[in-house]
């Protein structure tokens, strides 16, 4: 049963998963080939760059202020920003249909009045939306790789996977939130909003936590913080972090597991 859910889920989404791997190769192959041209405007931009707000450099560039090296350029055109909203839409959706879909849809009823335990239908789901991230993951750096080698973009390999893969993580993260929410709620509409709001405040508070000290103490609360200090395109791989990331995924999926168990929903 595990293999049929789990399977079912990805076939439902296979035709979304095409658009939106599409989408994330072309937005790739629309960002990397303006490297040579940032790199050869370095100092006109730096200079730009340092007459910013500072809580606008925070928001929007990330901690490598030098956008015209290679980390500082993917870091502001795709993992300071892009790259974590792009992910955190694509794993909400996932979490979100997994039990607040199928029950907005009226299927749920159906896939319950099976032997499959409410726990199994949960962790099952939530397998496929790790399976479609992580997928999703592997076209983006592929597609980073490829370009990178094409448009002289000289950055290890090993760095940049280290970023996709906390960006991946980053989403799982979302991706539970909105699986724990739907599970708890039912409902569709509420649990996207919620999901929404409360990675777009931990978003802000992370980011604006070095301009603003009211957000300082709150930092660490935030999986953005895990995601984006340990600076992997600077630094490669950082174990510690990554599994705070999948720490707190597994805490929303055991909360997930306990609001649906839980919930009077009517059906067997």
């Amino acid at each position: 049963m595990l293999r049929n859910v789990a399977l079912k889920t990805l076939r439902d989404q296979r035709r979304a998963f095409g658009w939106w791997a599409l989408g994330i190769v072309l937005i790739v192959v629309s960002t990397v080939p303006f490297y040579p041209s940032i790199r050869d405007q370095a100092q006109a931009l730096n200079e730009y760059i340092e007459k910013m707000p500072e809580a606008l450099r925070a928001v929007f560039i990330g901690q490598i202020g030098d956008i015209t090296s290679p980390e500082g350029f993917l870091n502001s055109q795709l993992f300071a920003f892009l790259g974590p909203l792009l992910f955190s839409i694509f794993a909400i959706g996932s979490g979100t249909r997994a039990v607040a879909g199928e029950e907005r849809a009226g299927t749920l009823d159906l896939l319950l009045s099976t032997p499959l335990p409410r726990r199994r239908l949960v962790v099952h789901t939530f397998v496929a939306m790790t399976v479609s991230t992580v997928a999703l993951a592997l076209v983006l750096w592929v597609s980073l790789a490829v370009a990178g080698a094409i448009w002289s973009l000289d950055i290890r390999a090993d760095r940049v996977a280290a970023a996709v893969a906390n960006t991946a993580l980053l989403g799982l993260v979302l991706g539970s939130l909105a699986l724990a929410l739907g599970a708890a709620s039912g409902r569709k509409g509420t649990t996207i909003g919620v999901a929404a709001a409360l990675g777009f405040a931990a978003y802000l508070v992370n980011s604006l936590a070095t301009v603003v000290d009211a957000f300082r103490s709150l930092r660490k609360a935030s999986p953005f913080y895990y995601y984006g200090e340990p600076n992997p395109l600077l630094h490669g791989f950082d174990l510690g972090s990554a599994l705070t990331l999948a720490a707190i995924s597994l805490i929303l999926l055991a909360l997930a597991v306990f609001a649906f168990e839980r919930r009077d929903l009517g059906v067997g």
